[in-house]
Order: C-alpha cells, then structure tokens, then sequence
C-alpha cells in the first residue's frame, strides 16, 4: 500500500474513535471466547454489534464511536478546508494520490447530502485527544499500530459515505465541528 497517508488495519473487527482520557477502561475481548461472539458483554462484541459506519459505544462511563460496517485500512486525513477530518477507509483504491481529488469532488458533495448518507453528533471534551484502536485491543495495553488525533472540543456532525468512482471505492466518515 502507498504512503502517502498513515494506514493502520485490522484483524477482522472494527475500528474505534475513544477519548485518551478513558483509554485504559476499554477492555477489547476481555472476556470474549469465539463461542460467546455477539452474545457476551465483551466490549469487542458490543462493538461488532455495531453496524454503522460509526455509532457510539458506551464504556467505563464515557463514549467511543465505533467505526463499522466495512473491513480494510482506515486512515484519518485533515484538510485546511474542514474544521475536522475524514476517516477514509480503504475498500480499493489504484492510486492513493486520487483520493484527496475525490474528497473535493462534486460526487461525494452530493453523496454527503443524499438518502444513503448515515448522520450521526459526535462529542468531542477537553482536551480533545482521541485514539483510533481495533476494538480488540485492550485500553491499557495496546500491541497495534494506532493513530492519535486532536480535535478541537465541541459536537461534530459525522457524515458516512460509500465513494466509488471508476479507479477507488472508499468508505469515508466526515466529522466536521459545528
């Protein structure tokens, strides 16, 4: 895969957005056993519940969100333009350098405005630090790669799109700050 932007993957679950401040309370697959997958109350299993392109998840006394519904890299891109970021997950794409074009592209202006857009608030607290992990991972002892990001604190408006023109499909979750 190219570099252009950094890539983390996953084993099979889905990613998460959790607050740094409450890291150490996700517990991943504590708990969890293949025979109990999507029954137990294991923190990864509540996550895989999850379909969404992102929805929340509660634990430990806070929120996370849970970035679902599609397996493949995710990175997450800024932009001078967007007071927030997209995650961009990588379904197929021929060439990296295409997707920045394709996230200023009339195409995915009207696909954030259109029916198959999923929306959902996103809360960010001071001081606005943020982690994305596979929900496998244990908090308090993460192994996998992660990516750090720093929002401003406030309610973003996250908006899931599926992108696919003739050289990329990408599923991108926009968080843009209020």
């Amino acid at each position: 895969m190219p570099d252009l932007f950094e890539w983390i993957d996953t084993e099979g679950g889905p990613f998460l957005l959790l607050p740094e401040r409450s890291l150490s309370s996700w517990r991943g697959t504590e708990g969890w056993t293949f025979e109990t997958h999507g029954e137990d109350a294991s923190d990864y299993s509540r996550a895989c519940n999850i379909s969404d392109w992102i929805g929340p998840i509660q634990y430990g006394g806070d929120t996370g969100y849970v970035l679902g519904g599609d397996i493949g890299p995710v990175s997450w891109i800024t932009t001078k333009e967007l007071e927030g970021g997209y995650f961009v997950q990588w379904i197929g794409v021929d060439d990296e350098a295409e997707i920045l074009p394709a996230l200023h592209s009339d195409k995915f202006e009207e696909l954030l405005l259109s029916e198959k857009a999923e929306h959902i608030s996103v809360e960010v607290h001071e001081p606005g630090e943020l982690r994305v992990i596979q929900a496998a991972e244990i908090g308090d002892n993460l192994v996998a790669p992660t990516i750090p990001i720093k929002l401003r604190p406030g309610i973003y408006d996250a908006t899931s799109v599926f992108l696919e023109t003739a050289s990329l499909m990408i599923v991108v979750r926009r968080l843009k700050l209020q």
